[in-house]
């Protein structure tokens, strides 16, 4: 029991953590979606980032 309290405190810390992190980096909370794939390619290649592609189609 104390041990599952524990992992559950340190997981919550631990995300603690990494949402200040990210917040003292000046870097947006969530995903910028683009709608243009080239466009998008010659950002990536620019910033030397990758490209998360998303083929979601609504039914």
């Amino acid at each position: 029991m104390v041990k599952t309290i524990l992992s559950c405190l340190i997981l919550g810390l631990a995300s603690i953590a990494v949402t200040l992190a990210a917040n003292a980096k000046d870097v947006p909370s969530s995903i910028v979606w683009e709608k243009n794939l080239e466009d998008v390619i010659v950002k990536a290649k620019a910033a030397g980032k990758s490209i998360l592609l998303d083929f979601f189609a609504p039914t």
